[in-house]
């Protein structure tokens, strides 16, 4: 390799590092909410707060997820299978990070989704896991053309990391099926009401509890909402999707379903 084709090649990789620190700096101001809740992490001390427990945001979408003409609920459940009963999943007051993650693994926790509709099977999600519930669930329509609405979810890991998977799934034959999945970032999805992700340079660094600011939580609902997510039928069996590639940086790419 000559000293020409060396600097090129240093020179592209520094670009494509700036771009991304860029993009990841630029999308934590995308929204109202960041700026609120950037200063609610800052005024809030945790020694002076009495540590009490946060319910958390539970997800519930509407669809026809087996295809028989009616729409029917999926609703998120955040179970501990130690106390054998609904639970929280998060307190506010913890001096630290590592303390919400350590209680949650005590709670033995149980992630899932449920249906109104007797006929569809429970959606087991995380049993037994370091989770925090589910950061992400959304309808994403009739994908593979059976008449059924697919789903997207991801799940809200209690870790310190930032990367995670999305994955699609369908409803057939009375079973759950995966349909496709791909890498992303946390940060690549909305904030959630009442408890939010704090970002570091080295990943995830805490949730910032919201349980005191009704206002700011109903813009984070609205953001929420409006959210259009990471995937986009193009048609039947064929998506685009956003995610992280192999080099860490976000792309897009075709992903014809046929072919998985």
């Amino acid at each position: 390799m000559n000293i020409l084709t060396y600097r090129k090649k240093t020179m592209l990789i520094a670009i494509s590092v700036i771009v991304s620190v860029v993009f990841v700096a630029t999308s934590c101001k995308q929204t109202k909410s960041q700026s609120q809740i950037a200063m609610i992490t800052e005024e809030v001390s945790s020694d002076s707060v009495k540590i009490k427990e946060v319910f958390g945001y539970r997800f519930v979408i509407t669809g026809d997820f087996d295809g028989d003409g009616k729409r029917e609920q999926l609703i998120e459940h955040y179970f501990s299978l130690r106390d054998n009963k609904e639970t929280n999943k998060f307190y506010e007051g913890l001096e630290d990070y590592d303390d919400a993650i350590e209680l949650a693994v005590e709670k033995n926790t149980y992630v899932f989704l449920s249906s109104d509709n007797s006929l569809i099977d429970t959606l087991r999600i995380i049993k037994g896991g370091q989770v925090f519930g589910i950061s992400y669930l959304k309808n994403e329509g009739d994908i593979d053309g059976d008449g059924g609405d697919e789903i997207s979810y991801v799940v809200d890991w209690a870790d310190w990391s930032n990367l995670n998977t999305w994955h699609i799934m369908t409803f057939k034959n009375g079973k759950w099926k995966e349909l496709y999945s791909f890498p992303i970032w946390d940060w690549q999805l909305p904030n959630l009401p009442y408890t939010t992700n704090q970002y570091g340079l080295m990943g995830t660094e805490g949730k910032v509890i919201i349980t005191d600011n009704d206002t700011l939580n109903t813009i984070i609902e609205e953001e929420l909402s409006e959210f259009k997510g990471l995937v986009r039928k193009i048609n039947t069996n064929k998506i685009q999707v956003i995610f992280k590639n192999d080099e860490a940086m976000m792309d897009t790419m075709i992903v014809d379903l046929n072919k998985q």
